[in-house]
């Protein structure tokens, strides 16, 4: 009895069937921690559903290894399409600790196997950090098919269910887009000219201080190398003011009237 309860509990893991996990676009971040194996497919797809069963067989034989085998619905998610940048199908990524690698290899069992056992991804190199699906342009393309998505609904609504004309559809869409590229633009050009202004303000500021110092560093140096000059400068002013030169100057006041007088006689 107890052989049979060990040889069961050996074998369990290889009777149980692990289907492969369904990402979403709520989910989808649950790959970014440990390893997966991730495939984006599509139900109308030919190559996606003569890949099912492998891939199916490639979860099973994963799930008592520390690797997750996950699938993603396009079709379904389709914003998710241009957050990974999938352009054909079935596309198979490898996720590490949020790091992506593009698997090219054989899309076989056995292929898939020797991916993981023998570390293949290690070979080829990483996706971009610029370009991954959790940076912040794949993120702002989520939004840009988010809003498609939504137009396209929105569309889908007034014409079936409202029962609108396609004209007058248009004309309401190409109204709202024209409005919000003004209030976009708008907005845009309030920032940029805040950001100038405040800009110019703070160059402006430095480059008033810098050209002070340096005005002040300028005369500083100026003064330390020419203090002979100032001290002869100041001698020259004293020696023209001298007692000697004053009296020169009173006696030549003195006898000029005398001369003066000498002359006028001479005439007489």
């Amino acid at each position: 009895m107890l052989d049979k309860t060990l040889l069961l509990l050996l074998f369990l893991p290889c009777l149980i069937s692990t289907q492969p996990v369904d990402l979403t676009d709520k989910t989808w971040r649950e790959m970014l921690t440990g390893q997966w194996m991730v495939e984006f497919y599509a139900p109308w797809c030919p190559a996606c559903q003569q890949f099912k069963q492998i891939w199916s067989d490639f979860s099973n034989a994963m799930s008592s290894r520390n690797v997750k085998v996950g699938a993603v619905d396009v079709d379904k998610y389709q914003s998710l399409s241009g957050r990974f940048r999938i352009s054909s199908l079935p596309t198979i990524l490898h996720v590490r600790d949020g790091v992506f690698h593009h698997y090219d290899g054989e899309r076989s069992l056995r292929g898939l196997k020797n991916y993981i056992d023998k570390e293949e991804w290690l070979k080829s190199g990483p996706m971009s950090s610029s370009f991954a699906p959790d940076s912040l342009a794949m993120s702002l393309i989520t939004y840009v098919f988010d809003l498609s998505l939504l137009i396209k609904n929105a569309y889908s609504i007034l014409l079936d269910q409202y029962g609108w004309p396609a004209w007058l559809i248009y004309t309401v869409f190409g109204i709202g887009v024209i409005s919000l590229g003004i209030v976009i633009g708008f907005i845009s050009l309030m920032i940029t000219d805040y950001s100038i202004a405040a800009w110019y303000k703070i160059y402006y500021t430095l480059f008033r201080k810098t050209k002070k110092d340096k005005s002040d560093e300028e005369h500083l140096e100026n003064t330390e190398q020419n203090p002979i000059d100032e001290d002869k400068s100041d001698t020259t002013e004293e020696e023209l003011n001298t007692p000697d030169d004053v009296e020169g100057a009173i006696d030549e006041d003195i006898d000029q009237p005398t001369t003066i007088d000498q002359t006028v006689r001479q005439r007489r």
